[in-house]
């Protein structure tokens, strides 16, 4: 596996794979919004507080993750927060994930970060692979979140 930064020629690539995340996603029910999108797109590639990342398998791109850095409301000092992170559904199995993840908190570290945080989706019985990917991460279990659904 290669990983490489996303750049302005991957555009149109993450445009349709975001599209697929978000249909598979716990938030599918809501409106994607296309020009939004396309603005964190740019931003993932662009902004030097953004992390995007595309890796690739024999030169064929099969993820992306996107990641920021965020100061703390409290403080000056930065962490590092993992937005998005998808492989296509016939790589699944190759620890994609984890090898985005590692590059995002090597990432994280040179650029002074203090934590990392990683907010996996929850559902549909998928904490367990999560668990198991955060080990290997070095990553503890920090919070919970909760979510009630008003329309």
């Amino acid at each position: 596996m290669e990983w490489r930064f996303a750049e302005p020629n991957d555009f149109k690539w993450i445009q349709k794979v975001s599209q697929e995340h978000h249909e598979e996603s716990d938030w599918s029910e809501v409106e994607y919004d296309k020009e939004k999108c396309d603005n964190y797109i740019r931003a993932a590639i662009n902004d030097p507080s953004y992390f995007g990342i595309i890796i690739e398998k024999d030169e064929e791109r099969i993820g992306f993750m996107a990641g920021r850095l965020l100061e703390y409301y409290f403080s000056r000092k930065l962490y590092a927060r993992q937005i998005d992170l998808y492989v296509i559904p016939t790589h699944r199995t190759v620890m994609a994930g984890v090898f985005m993840m590692r590059k995002f908190i090597e990432w994280a570290k040179m650029k002074g970060a203090l934590e990392v945080y990683f907010e996996p989706r929850l559902s549909d019985n998928e904490i367990k692979k999560f668990d198991a990917m955060a080990r290997r991460l070095g990553m503890e279990h920090f919070a919970n979140a909760y979510r009630r659904k008003l329309t």
